[in-house]
């Protein structure tokens, strides 16, 4: 499912809004309600009910694969909730709810047919420390061109199986793994880029382009509830710049 919000005006000038901005402000509509506000705040070590995406200058998009009753039911209170808390005043942009609705939105469905899509936000490929030593090791003195995409690679089929396993059960989980063994992911133009987050502290993080023979879930890799790893379509990709209309 997918919930958007369409601003009355859209933002001027250099201002933006990012993910975690959307996240904050839906957070402090939501403080008198526990449960949701719970959901929304959520920090346990599973996915995220809650995707919150990168939003652009005439609106955002907050999406969920979860398909339960219990989420379906926070979507709706959301919906309400931004429609009586339309003011969004956040690091000097300031913007005001004008339209909300609902859309059917599909987690993926694994269709076969080899497809390119390029990465929205950066791709978040790592986690743990271990993790973190890895990409360290093969992406600072000597720099590991084929390492890092077959790392890249391995990395979303896993983190594609987590998603599975928090979202919908172990029993789905197991299916989409033994399918995905034989997917092939490869790249082009990929960059190792990591991401600031805390002061001298990153996370590893790529850029690029990825084809697939299977098409993937929207959002690939770690931290996807900040909107990070998403992916569109080339077309998508050039009619955000303005190049096709």
């Amino acid at each position: 499912m997918k919930l958007v919000t369409i601003y009355k005006n859209p933002i001027q000038g250099t201002g933006r809004l990012l993910p975690r901005d959307i996240r904050n402000y839906i957070a402090s509509i939501s403080k008198e309600d526990k449960v949701l506000h719970d959901i929304v705040m959520s920090h346990k070590n599973k996915q995220p009910v809650f995707i919150f995406s990168m939003p652009n200058r005439k609106s955002f998009a907050i999406y969920t694969f979860k398909t339960d009753t219990r989420t379906k039911s926070a979507l709706n209170r959301l919906k309400q909730l931004i429609i009586d808390n339309p003011k969004i005043d956040i690091n000097g942009v300031s913007v005001k709810a004008d339209r909300v609705f609902s859309s059917s939105y599909d987690f993926t469905r694994f269709e076969y047919g080899f497809e390119e899509r390029r990465l929205r936000t950066p791709l978040i490929i790592a986690s743990a420390e271990f993790e973190y030593a890895l990409c360290a090791k093969h992406t600072k003195e000597n720099f590991d061109q084929k390492w890092l995409e077959s790392y890249v690679a391995d990395k979303i089929k896993e983190v594609t199986v987590l998603m599975c396993r928090d979202w919908y059960g172990q029993e789905e989980a197991d299916r989409v793994e033994v399918m995905l063994e034989e997917v092939i992911i490869l790249f082009k133009d990929l960059e190792y880029s990591p991401i600031k987050y805390k002061e001298n502290l990153y996370y590893p993080a790529v850029r690029g382009t990825i084809i697939s023979n299977i098409h993937l879930p929207m959002f690939i890799g770690y931290k996807s509830g900040l909107g990070y790893g998403e992916l569109s379509s080339l077309k998508e990709m050039d009619r955000r710049k303005g190049t096709i209309k």
